[in-house]
Order: C-alpha cells, then sequence, then structure tokens
C-alpha cells in the first residue's frame, strides 16, 4: 500500500530552481555512506547552487539551519520519518520541500514521485519540472503523520526490526525478546465516524492510497491467541503485517481509540515511537503539507 492522500496540483511558484538547501539523513536505510558528494555532483550538473545540512541526531534542528540558507527548495533526503519531520518543521510560507527517497519503505516518496524511486532520478524531474502538490495528514493530540500510524504491542517490532534492517541478526533476536511484542495485552476499540466498531490488539490507521478518495484506510487486528498474534507480528518483521491473514479493513476520516485495559496506548507515528493517553481521536487534515513533485494531476 502506497500512503497516497488527499492532494491537488497547482502552477508551480518556483519555476526555476538555482539555489536548493540539501539535508541528508545518514542513516537513512538507503542513503549511501558517500550520499553528500553524489547530491554535490548531481546539484552540480544541473547548475544548481546548494548547500548541505546533515542529519546528526536532531532533526528539527537541521530543518531550522536549512531555512538560514535562503534557498528555493529544500531537497530532504531520508525515509518516511524523515520527511514527516520537514514537513511538521518547516511551514506553508517556508520554501517548498523536494523529498528523496532514502528509507526503506519510502511509502510517501512512492507516492510523491511515482514508481520511479531513483534518488537521481526524481530529484532531475523535479528541477526541470517543478509543481507544488498538497498532501494531507493524519493527526493526534496535535501531532501529525504523514504516512500512517501503528498502534499496540505490535509497535514494538519496530526496534528488532530496524536491527534485522541491518543485518544484525544477534541483535534483532535480542530486541524481539526483550520487546514482548507477542504479548496478548494491548486491547484496544477503535470506532470510526462511519460507525463501525473494531476491537483489536493492534491497529494501523494509513493515509489512503486512492487520490480521489481521502481519508483513512484503517487496519485491525484481534487474534484468537498466541499463535495468531506471533504469525502477524512475524509478518510486520519480515514484511508488512498490514498484508498478515486476520486483519480486518475498514475507511474512515476520524477515528477514536480507546485502550481497554490501560492507562496509554503504545504507538507508532511515521515510525517514531509516542504514548498515546487511553483515548485518542485522529483526524484527518485534507491540506496539510507541500511538496515539489514532477508529477501531473
Amino acid at each position: 500500500m502506497t500512503p497516497i492522500t488527499q492532494t491537488a496540483t497547482r502552477p508551480a511558484k518556483v519555476r526555476q530552481i538555482t539555489r536548493a538547501c540539501v539535508i541528508i539523513n545518514p542513516n537513512g536505510g538507503s542513503v549511501p555512506a558517500d550520499g553528500r558528494q553524489i547530491m554535490e555532483a548531481l546539484l552540480d550538473d544541473m547548475g544548481v547552487s546548494a548547500s548541505f545540512e546533515m542529519i546528526d541526531h536532531d532533526c528539527e534542528a537541521a530543518c531550522q539551519r536549512a531555512l538560514e540558507q535562503e534557498a528555493d527548495t529544500i531537497v530532504v533526503w531520508g525515509g518516511d520519518g524523515t520527511a514527516a519531520c520537514a514537513l511538521n518543521t518547516l511551514g506553508p510560507d517556508d520554501p517548498p520541500i523536494l523529498p528523496l527517497p532514502g528509507g526503506t519503505m519510502n511509502m510517501l516518496h512512492k507516492f510523491v514521485h511515482g514508481s520511479d524511486l531513483d534518488p537521481g532520478t526524481c530529484l532531475k524531474a523535479v528541477l526541470e519540472n517543478p509543481v507544488e502538490m498538497d498532501i494531507a495528514a493524519g493527526e493526534v493530540l496535535e501531532r501529525r503523520f504523514y504516512v500512517g500510524a501503528l498502534l499496540g504491542g505490535l509497535t514494538r517490532l519496530a526496534a528488532p526490526r530496524e536491527a534485522l534492517r541491518q543485518a544484525d541478526l544477534l541483535q534483532a533476536v535480542t530486541e524481539l525478546n526483550e520487546s514482548n511484542a507477542f504479548g496478548l495485552d494491548t486491547p484496544m476499540r477503535c470506532v470510526a465516524d462511519t460507525g463501525n466498531q473494531h476491537d483489536a490488539q493492534a491497529l494501523g490507521i494509513f493515509l489512503s492510497e486512492d487520490p480521489h478518495r481521502p481519508g483513512f484506510d484503517v487496519l485491525a487486528t484481534a487474534p484468537e491467541g498466541l499463535l495468531d498474534l506471533a504469525y502477524t507480528g512475524l509478518t510486520g518483521l519480515l514484511a508488512d503485517w498490514r498484508h498478515a491473514w486476520g486483519v480486518e479493513r475498514d475507511f474512515a476520516s476520524r477515528i477514536d481509540v480507546e485502550a481497554l485495559e490501560s492507562t496509554g496506548i503504545e504507538a507508532t507515528l511515521d515510525g517514531e515511537p509516542v504514548t498515546l493517553p487511553r483515548n485518542a481521536r485522529f483526524v484527518l487534515v485534507r491540506k496539510a503539507a507541500r511538496v515539489l513533485t514532477a508529477r501531473k494531476a
């Protein structure tokens, strides 16, 4: 599933980009070690002057430093979490963001750029034909996400999955043992604005993949036992739990979630861990941010 959101393209205010500030997350799942050198060469070939900000452990600080560069656009090379951080940090009056795929899933980037996720190809296409695109977001407790939110114990799979992605099998096993991701201890109730109700151990709330039907794709799983939950969890660890057996689906623009046996809800928003209160409402923000694309409406 790709994170297609409510969009609207409009004539680009930036007809020619001559100055760019590039924010690079060197820890992105597919950003090479020599990423800065690669990007410098690409922009130089296209006649674009560039400054660079490398993310150490503070994405917001790198974005704020980028604003001081007076660039025509801010290029953000990293995964979905990095792109979400930039979109949440920069406002509508700041230079538009050009997100480049540098993560493992790159779901937001698939929406913005289409199926070809070669960073150089995406960069060249946008710089030659920049088109502004409004994208939607989900919002909970004034925090926004642009791909999806995961709720429940299965969100504890984030650490072992990251270790597995880095080919550290021993660390992945250690993280998995310590995570208790398969514990049947996170019952939740989800009520959509359609009136549908789902009881679940794990919930996924993703931006719709249909550009003509904005909203949330809601996925809920309520395994009958540990084996079912383990199957769903292992699918999430090795692939994508949304494709696992026993997942119920719904569609909504507002979702109320209640933790039935705890005072808080474990969650990740675009991969970033958060703890939500026992009752949380998710709402759709139809025009949440601007990005640059070369795609037409």
